[in-house]
């Protein structure tokens, strides 16, 4: 697999600000609920120098997209933001590149939204999650159905998405067709759609919850399919819904199997060169981080695991990918899965992707290349 692997892969940067007002039950981020303190300045600081420390992995390639997130990043002071932009701008593969920041909605003033403009972010992730105050509750969130209203507002006219969830407690297909009504009506132009996941480590694992039961989350699933068609979005991934043109550029680099260089405390990386294909982290105390930027938990990915790794991201793309817009030759034993995949009519004949059944139960069809 030697030449499938030279650097001419897509890079990403993503750059992790852990600050949160609360730990949210379902989150297993890495993240800190102590107060900023001024300790923004220190990470962005560190976070200069670990991008600079790792010339060798970047080998010379310009970011593809940035995306700031945590965390809230909002929290952290547009100084600290900018001062990072600024000092990597050099490594902008273009100054038209997708520069993503996450916020939530009791961040969001005009005034914050404008100064985070200012510094180089032109692109806003608002996690609203509901618009309605009892699933808010269940969930945990620290904003109420007013706050997510009037951040959804300061946003009109700005390239933003919005994350919701579905598969909640309290929640039916009727309060899920409210929230998302509000998000069309805004004219928001991208929407990340996520069923809540119970992931071991978070309060939520330790709690017996009452979520809503298989035939509704089917129903939610209808509704959101039947109403963001009707008004303009694609569903281009999994979990993702864009009108033309407003697709995630960040996230299809992790789709199709690009690069990223990951910064800041309990960062993720995925980086290759012409030996191999690694992931890492960074480690996750703040504190430490903001000492040495060091990397952990390194590993090669390769044989089924790479298989695997392969089929977890490219087949979540809704309508496959063209062999020419691959970024890496596909070894022997990925196509040779496929194509049972193929003969099975779960996947695509002349692109890499699933077909209508195969997406529809794309858990199953990735176990093709376990």
């Amino acid at each position: 697999m030697k030449d499938s692997l030279l650097n001419n892969t897509p890079l990403s940067l993503y750059i992790h600000l852990p600050w949160c007002e609360t730990q949210c039950p379902y989150c297993d981020f890495s993240i800190t609920t102590d107060p900023v303190n001024g300790n923004d300045a220190k990470l962005a600081e560190a976070i200069i120098k670990d991008i600079s420390q790792s010339n060798h992995l970047i080998a010379g390639r310009k970011f593809k997209t940035v995306y700031f997130g945590g965390g809230t990043p909002s929290l952290a002071s547009t100084e600290s933001i900018k001062y990072i932009l600024d000092s990597i701008k050099d490594k902008f593969s273009s100054t038209e590149i997708e520069i993503t920041l996450e916020m939530n909605p009791n961040n969001v003033s005009n005034d914050k939204v404008d100064e985070l403009l200012f510094a180089g972010i032109n692109r806003i992730s608002l996690g609203v999650q509901s618009y309605n105050n009892q699933e808010l509750q269940a969930l945990g969130r620290s904003h109420n159905k007013e706050s997510a209203i009037q951040a959804t507002k300061a946003l009109k006219g700005i390239n933003s998405t919005i994350d919701l969830m579905y598969g909640i407690e309290k929640q039916t297909s009727e309060s899920f067709t409210k929230s998302l009504e509000k998000v069309i009506q805004a004219e928001v132009n991208h929407l990340s759609l996520y069923q809540l996941a119970i992931e071991p480590n978070t309060i939520f694992y330790k709690k017996e919850l009452l979520l809503p039961d298989e035939k509704e989350i089917e129903k939610i699933e209808r509704v959101a399919k039947d109403l963001l068609e009707k008004n303009g979005y694609k569903q281009y991934e999994v979990s993702s819904w864009a009108k033309p043109g407003f697709e995630s550029q960040h996230n299809l680099n992790y789709w199709q199997f690009g690069d990223f260089l990951g910064v800041g405390p309990g960062s993720h990386s995925k980086i290759s060169n012409e030996q191999e294909i690694i992931r890492y982290r960074k480690i996750k105390p703040l504190e430490g981080y903001i000492k040495n930027q060091r990397s952990t938990d390194l590993r090669a990915i390769c044989d089924n695991e790479l298989d695997m790794d392969l089929a977890m991201n490219l087949l979540r793309i809704k309508n496959g990918l063209e062999k020419k817009d691959l970024t890496i030759s596909l070894p022997e034993s990925f196509l040779e899965k496929y194509q049972k995949g193929v003969d099975e009519g779960l996947l695509l004949k002349n692109k890499i992707g699933a077909t209508k059944r195969g997406y529809k139960f794309l858990n199953e069809t990735i176990q093709l290349f376990f």
